[in-house]
């Protein structure tokens, strides 16, 4: 199964930046920010980051697989992967939503990204950073909810990756509109329902380094 996403560590201890750092590499990010091992990222994320996610809150992922590389080259960024947070409340639980290869759009807990992201009780293999969209209130986070979550099972099968080399080169919407989503794509998607607009990188082809450069959207924490 090849995934295209991962990241997550603090920016600054105490605080956070008013706008995501545009890392133009794995590189530099790892250069900018130590990995933390895997008893402090979970110390981290019990005390710093799972009781102040929300609903619409971005993961981004920055991995180590052929294919992640290849796309934080075309897209000249750390990141490879992107996510959705899905807070339910009621049953106080917060999960990830994203979409993968050979899977589509899927559903695990948010904790599985430090310790059981590949089924094996092993953290995501790569780096992880948590963002937020500074204009995602209560009623917008509503909608990306109900936005995302009719999304689950929706295929994403390896020919999609030709599709959207097809359309990073001609921008042809059509095939964008097959409704098999790469992961930015399916943020891209329930941002646009939600009325909030992320631009394309370039025609019809977006990535989780053109999300992550949005201006609106805040860098809150590395976690990997």
């Amino acid at each position: 199964m090849f995934i295209l996403c991962h990241c997550i560590i603090n920016i600054n201890k105490t605080s956070k930046v008013s706008m995501a750092i545009d890392f133009g590499s794995k590189r530099l990010l790892d250069r900018t920010y130590k990995k933390l091992g895997r008893e402090t990222a979970w110390k981290n994320y019990e005390q710093n980051i799972r009781p102040n996610v929300r609903t619409g809150d971005l993961f981004f992922f920055s991995g180590n697989h052929w294919m992640s590389k290849l796309i934080r080259w075309r897209s000249k960024s750390a990141w490879s992967h992107v996510g959705m947070v899905v807070k339910i409340e009621e049953i106080d639980r917060v999960f990830l939503v994203e979409s993968i290869i050979e899977q589509g759009v899927r559903m695990i807990p948010l904790s599985f990204v430090i310790r059981n992201y590949d089924g094996k009780k092993n953290p995501y293999d790569g780096r992880v950073g948590w963002c937020r969209h500074r204009l995602v209130d209560e009623v917008i986070a509503k909608d990306l909810k109900i936005s995302i979550l009719e999304q689950l099972s929706k295929q994403y099968d390896g020919r999609e990756f030709t599709r959207v080399a097809y359309r990073s080169l001609v921008g042809r919407e059509k095939l964008f509109r097959d409704y098999k989503f790469t992961c930015s794509e399916l943020i891209h998607y329930c941002f646009r329902e939600a009325k909030l607009r992320i631009e394309y990188e370039r025609g019809f082809f977006i990535s989780p380094g053109s999300i992550w450069r949005n201006e609106e959207v805040e860098m809150m924490r590395i976690v990997i």
